[in-house]
């Protein structure tokens, strides 16, 4: 899904930012599964990202990933209908890692408070996929299977019967502007 910005895009984190964040996470326990770990590295220049790569990488190959607002938010938008894949499959590991990729793009944007309040994973992470589909204007009731439960082959509840999730934002998704493009889009 393409979006149409109508102000000049912004790279909330410097190369600085992002490698400090890095280290911060190397002791392993706060990104058991290296998703934030891999997706931060994935922005930075070579040179910035050589420290964190294998020692046979070459410069030339390697073109990091878009660190400004709209290529952000072109990944989660990209990235969510999987997450909720594994959501609906009731894939614990693989719905935690949906959501520790999440953190970590929340983060790139500004949104550090809405990453923290993502941590505490519950349903296989839906009401933290509802709160960030809504904030990106993707339908998530359109992904979602209806079936909002911790346990495998349990028929749970619905969405209805859990209260959304309330992300605090206040960096590039406190607007409401890439919720805004997607929707007039769909009309």
């Amino acid at each position: 899904m393409e979006i149409e910005v109508s102000q000049p895009t912004t790279i909330r984190r410097s190369d600085d930012e992002v490698v400090a964040k890095i280290r911060s996470l190397e002791d392993g326990i706060a990104d058991f599964f290296g998703a934030v770990h891999s997706d931060l590295i994935e922005t930075l220049p070579f040179e910035a990202a050589s420290p964190f790569l294998i020692p046979e990488a070459i410069a030339d190959d390697w073109s990091p990933a878009g660190r400004d607002d709209v290529s952000v938010v072109e990944r989660i938008r990209d990235y969510l209908s999987f997450a909720w894949d594994k959501a609906n499959d009731c894939r614990g590991l693989s719905a935690g890692r949906s959501i520790c990729h999440m953190q970590a793009w929340l983060w790139l944007l500004g949104e550090d408070e809405a990453a923290k309040q993502i941590e505490d994973y519950d349903l296989y992470g839906k009401p933290q996929l509802r709160a960030i589909s809504e904030a990106v204007g993707v339908d998530w009731t359109s992904l979602d299977n209806g079936e909002w439960t911790n346990d495998e082959g349990s028929s749970g509840s619905g969405p209805d019967s859990v209260a959304p999730l309330k992300l605090n934002f206040v960096g590039a998704l406190a607007n409401g502007a890439f919720q805004a493009a997607s929707s007039e889009k769909a009309a």
